[in-house]
């Protein structure tokens, strides 16, 4: 879906296996490491509308709460429909999270990439494309042609992610607070 570039570092591959998560007793693993590996500038219009932020650049203090309820409606799930989480896992830690939505009976079909985060110790080291590969195989086979995502408009380091893997803006999400 578009080209790669070479990793910079040269350190030694990561056996890192991705699956969607379906273990109700990892749910809470899985939220902590969302919640602390995002900084302010991952905030988008999806974060505000659900309440993971209170403002463009400021998180919701409850944010693990928020992200393990979320996480939690979504463990287990069918994996042919619907919204599901994936997990990259090092060893028994996991160190990658992904929601996916699917949109199998569209005219088009289409997963929307509700979310992706890895393990900022680990990035650089091809576990972000190694597992947005894995997410695109998962889709491909059940005959999804597009993938959509929104980004936070100041994640720089991600627009540049996303673009190497053929991602490009499509529209504009804008905000009026009315408070």
């Amino acid at each position: 879906m578009g080209r790669r570039r070479a990793s910079r570092r040269t350190e030694e591959a990561l056996d890192i296996r991705f699956d969607w998560l379906d273990d109700e007793t990892r749910i809470d693993d899985a939220a902590r490491m969302f919640a602390a590996e995002v900084g302010p500038s991952y905030i988008s219009h999806s974060e505000l509308q659900s309440g993971r932020a209170l403002s463009p650049s400021e998180w919701a203090p409850d944010l693990a709460v928020v992200l393990r309820e979320e996480i939690a409606g979504l463990v287990p799930r069918d994996r042919n429909s619907g919204a599901r989480v994936a997990c990259g896992f090092l060893g028994s830690d996991i160190v990658a999270v992904a929601i996916v939505s699917w949109e199998l009976t569209a005219r088009i079909p289409f997963v929307v990439l509700e979310d992706i985060v890895v393990d900022s110790k680990l990035r650089g080291r091809q576990v972000g494309q190694n597992f947005l590969d894995w997410i695109f195989g998962q889709a491909r086979a059940h005959g999804v042609k597009r993938c959509f995502l929104e980004s936070g408009k100041d994640n720089h380091d991600a627009h540049h992610f996303f673009a190497r893997n053929g991602f490009a803006q499509v529209s504009i999400v804008m905000m009026s607070d009315l408070a």
